[in-house]
This record gives C-alpha cells, sequence and structure tokens, in this order.
C-alpha cells in the first residue's frame, strides 16, 4: 500500500510541471480548405513573377485573443523546405514554373505572409490573437512545361501543450489536385492583308522630275491574337538595282521602284528588302496594328509604264 501511493504521488510531481508548460486559456483550433479548377491555364502572355490566380480558404474564425501563461512551443509543417523564388518570395511547387505563397489574418486585424517550410518557434507567454482565415496565391516564376500540385496539407500550425498532444491547430489544405498547363499564344494576319495588293493612282512622269516620292497610299497591315503581348512585322524582297532601300519593279516603268516605311506615332521609317525590315507592335485588344505608307520612288529616268513590286512580312509573336 505504501509502495502504491508513493508511485502515484510521483507520477503527479512528474506532470504538473508539464501542464503547466503550456497554460494556455484557451486554443486556436481550425481546419481550412481551397478548391481550385482541376486544370489552370498560363498564357504566354503572363510575365515571369506575374499572379496566376489567388483564392481564399473555406471558413472564417470569429477574431479573438488567448493568453497563455508560459512559454508554449509551436511546431510548424510546411510543404515545402526549398528556399523562395526572390522575384515573387513564392515558394517553388511540384508544378514547373508555379510558385506559391500563403497570408493569413489575425484576430488585431493583420494579415501577412507565412512561409511555408517546418520548423519550430516558441510562443511567448502573454496574450495572442489566433488566426482567423488565409488566401492562397500561385505566381509563374518560370517556363510552364506542365506540372500538377498535388492535394493535401500546405501548413499546420501545431500549439504543444506539454504532454504529446496538441489542443490547438490551425490547418490549411489544398482540397484537390490542380494541373498546371501553358496557354500557347497564336496570332494571324487578317484574311485582307495574307494576300493584300495596294494600288495607287496614276501618276505622271513629271511628278517625279524635282522630287523623288509620289502618289503616296496609307494603308494599315494588322494581326489578330490570343494571349500575345506583342507582334513583329518581319518584310523581305528584291532590292530595287542600285538601291537596296527600295523594293524592285517587275513591271514596265523605268527608273521607278516601290518605297514603303512604317507610319507608328506618325514617324516614318524606310522599310527596306533587306536591312531595317523589323517592326514591333504591341498587342491591345487582341489585335496589332502597324501604320504603313507606300509610294512611287525615282529610281533612275523615270519612264512611262506601270510600277509593279512584291513585298513578303511574316510575323513573329510573344
Amino acid at each position: 500500500m505504501k509502495h502504491s501511493i508513493k508511485f502515484i504521488s510521483t507520477v503527479l510531481m512528474l506532470a504538473l510541471p508539464l501542464a503547466a508548460h503550456a497554460a494556455c486559456d484557451t486554443y486556436m483550433n481550425s481546419d481550412h480548405g481551397v478548391t481550385l479548377p482541376s486544370t489552370i491555364t498560363v498564357p504566354d502572355s503572363l510575365p515571369v513573377g506575374g499572379l496566376i490566380t489567388r483564392q481564399p480558404f473555406t471558413g472564417v474564425v470569429p477574431d479573438r485573443f488567448i493568453t497563455c501563461r508560459t512559454a508554449t512551443i509551436i511546431s510548424l509543417f510546411g510543404r515545402y523546405p526549398r528556399g523562395t523564388d526572390p522575384l515573387t518570395q513564392a515558394y517553388p511547387t511540384e508544378a514547373p514554373g508555379v510558385g506559391m505563397r500563403i497570408s493569413i489574418r489575425d484576430s488585431r486585424p493583420a494579415t501577412n505572409f507565412f512561409s511555408i517550410v517546418s520548423g519550430q518557434q516558441v510562443l511567448p507567454s502573454g496574450t495572442h490573437p489566433i488566426f482567423t482565415n488565409a488566401e492562397v496565391y500561385f505566381y509563374k516564376i518560370g517556363p510552364i512545361t506542365g506540372g500538377t500540385v498535388p492535394s493535401g496539407s500546405i501548413f499546420d500550425y501545431k500549439m504543444h501543450n506539454g504532454g504529446g498532444v496538441f489542443p490547438g491547430r490551425f490547418i490549411l489544405r489544398l482540397n484537390n489536385s490542380v494541373r498546371f498547363v501553358r496557354l500557347a499564344a497564336t496570332c494571324d494576319l487578317a484574311a485582307g492583308d495574307v494576300s493584300r495588293t495596294i494600288t495607287f493612282a496614276p501618276i505622271k512622269t513629271t511628278d517625279l522630275k524635282d522630287v523623288n516620292v509620289a502618289g503616296m497610299q496609307n494603308f494599315n497591315l494588322t494581326a489578330h491574337c490570343t494571349n500575345a503581348s506583342n507582334v513583329t512585322f518581319r518584310f523581305s524582297g528584291a532590292p530595287a538595282a542600285g538601291n537596296n532601300l527600295l523594293f524592285a519593279n517587275t513591271g514596265t516603268a523605268n527608273g521607278v521602284a516601290l518605297w514603303m516605311a512604317s507610319n507608328l506615332s506618325g514617324v516614318q521609317q524606310t522599310i527596306s528588302p533587306n536591312a531595317n525590315n523589323v517592326r514591333t507592335v504591341p498587342v491591345a485588344g487582341n489585335v496589332a496594328i502597324l501604320p504603313m505608307v507606300a509610294a512611287y520612288h525615282k529610281n533612275g529616268t523615270v519612264g512611262a509604264g506601270t510600277l509593279v513590286s512584291n513585298a513578303t512580312v511574316n510575323i513573329t509573336y510573344n
């Protein structure tokens, strides 16, 4: 009998300090999930560092504070052990080119981004706000090559009570697996520009007697795009004899060639068959428009006849 009483007394003496180790008057305890589309398409036009999507986790806990008489050990589980992307501070996920961040709001209220790495920390004694809700952010941190972020726990904040269990937790979960795929940019010349004829008004040979250029004609080249940021127009053709800034005339008029220029922002810049033949135009409203001007150009002794010239334009885009 004496032996049994002594044994119980010893257990109680050991247990008391442990119970006091994390003597908080209450604990946070909530589990939050987020559900996203099973496939998220990332356009090529989204720059590296751009936000792909953001989504709040379900559930909001009412604001309140907890008071701990002593310091409390916090165990943290974070899904990603790697360092963050220097541009976005997002953690690289299982999907190449996709980074993740989480923000958590507390009852002060204050919202901060949190690391998604595992470890331990000590919550000092005193009064502290609890976490109330959170949001996840996905960023483009590199080329999107197709990959899946699996479902499961992202962040688990566990408060020790000193007895080997966790009476207080704040858990963030991804409810479903999400595949991130690349949406390639596409651009096509407008149907009317695929094979287009620019018709000049007739001029007299004397119109080029004292000037080099006559009969100017304005027109636009248009590209229709999806998910593109810029379109580059590249020109080529046969140069005129003795003047590689002009396009050759295959018509019957002597001493005449085709002059062509871009007219961006009212500034005319000659487009030659062999050099300086690239113009890059931003896409606005899924359209890129390159204003152009073309004209007869003197290229020797001008004689009567026709001007026929061919220029080829190819487009690239990103």
